[in-house]
């Protein structure tokens, strides 16, 4: 739990206050907070709608895009969730730094999924959200990131899968001092309180105290057409994680839902002379397969099916090298 001054301010009025509106037949202007039994919709704040049913809370994942950590793609975050007077379960606060300091400040933060921004504002009323970005995506389900330093999108603007949207901040209403982190919300139809949310298909693990559940992003789509991954694997292949090479090459390990195996290659930012390059993977119980030799720009591809089982990946160019541990478990 944050201190109640950087988080129970942002999103809840006083009791004293909260009464005095309900008793004037009033609605609190607070985003998501409830007057009367009316939740604020989440594109107007002066438009209200009924409060979703706890049914909405256990929304089926089946209907969900494939939701990826708003982060760049390998980063690790810590995504905290408390059940107090700040929150509601369903949402999460992300650091990456240290909880309740602002290192994180102007650290990139980008698209879940891909879709259609409907929200880029700085709120001046008691939400205390700041600058915030609300996604539409398919299923009627909406992304919403709170307290950004800046926003990098427009209303009306289609967003793809790790696409820029802003940078974490510590932006609120006038007068609440908080910390640099990201607020994260998935919502359905529009309606509060959030559901649960899910990375890469996976449940987020409820409840999440300080310092918090640390997940690594596969959220490795960059916003762009054909990847590099996907040019040198072939047709299905994502990229779920990467590592660099100093400046001389980046390792690449992609994925392919439809057929479960895995492929490495060791990329050049361009194509040169001739450099010793390698490209390894090794799924758990088999032997590790590599490709190994001179070459102008990449080595690999190496593939090998995986389906649930960890694997070790790495690569080499010149005389640097690198080999993860066993990861990606499925």
């Amino acid at each position: 739990m944050r201190v109640s001054s950087h988080r129970a301010s942002s999103h809840k009025l006083s009791s004293r206050r909260a009464k005095a509106a309900v008793a004037t037949g009033g609605v609190v202007l607070a985003t998501g907070l409830v007057a009367g039994g009316v939740a604020l919709a989440s594109g107007d704040d002066s438009t209200p709608k009924q409060a979703s049913p706890v049914a909405a809370q256990n929304a089926s994942a089946a209907a969900m895009p494939m939701f990826r950590l708003p982060f760049p793609c390998g980063q690790k975050w810590r995504g905290d969730t408390v059940a107090s007077s700040a929150h509601t379960k369903y949402e999460i606060d992300w650091n990456q730094g240290p909880d309740l300091s602002n290192v994180d400040e102007g650290r990139t933060v980008v698209a879940a999924a891909a879709g259609k921004v409907i929200r880029s504002t700085h709120h001046v009323n008691q939400s205390g959200y700041g600058n915030h970005v609300v996604i539409q995506h398919s299923g009627g389900y909406q992304t919403w990131y709170a307290h950004m330093k800046y926003r990098s999108v427009k209303v009306g603007q289609t967003v793809k899968a790790g696409q820029k949207i802003g940078a974490v901040g510590h932006t609120s209403r006038p007068g609440n001092n908080i910390t640099s982190h990201l607020h994260y919300e998935l919502r359905k139809n529009g309606q509060y309180p959030p559901v649960a949310a899910y990375f890469d298909g996976k449940r987020f693990s409820y409840p999440a105290p300080r310092p918090g559940k640390t997940l690594t992003s596969h959220n490795c789509g960059g916003g762009g057409s054909t990847s590099t991954v996907e040019k040198i694997c072939g047709s299905g292949f994502k990229q779920i994680d990467k590592h660099a090479l100093g400046k001389a090459a980046t390792i690449y390990l992609g994925y392919n839902k439809g057929n479960k195996q895995n492929c490495v290659i060791t990329v050049k930012p361009k194509k040169g002379s001739k450099t010793a390059m390698s490209a390894t993977l090794q799924v758990k119980g088999a032997k590790a397969k590599t490709d190994k030799g001179n070459f102008t720009w990449y080595a690999g591809p190496v593939k090998a099916g995986a389906g649930s089982k960890c694997v070790i990946w790495g690569g080499s160019v010149g005389k640097s090298s690198w080999k993860s541990k066993y990861s990606h478990c499925g």
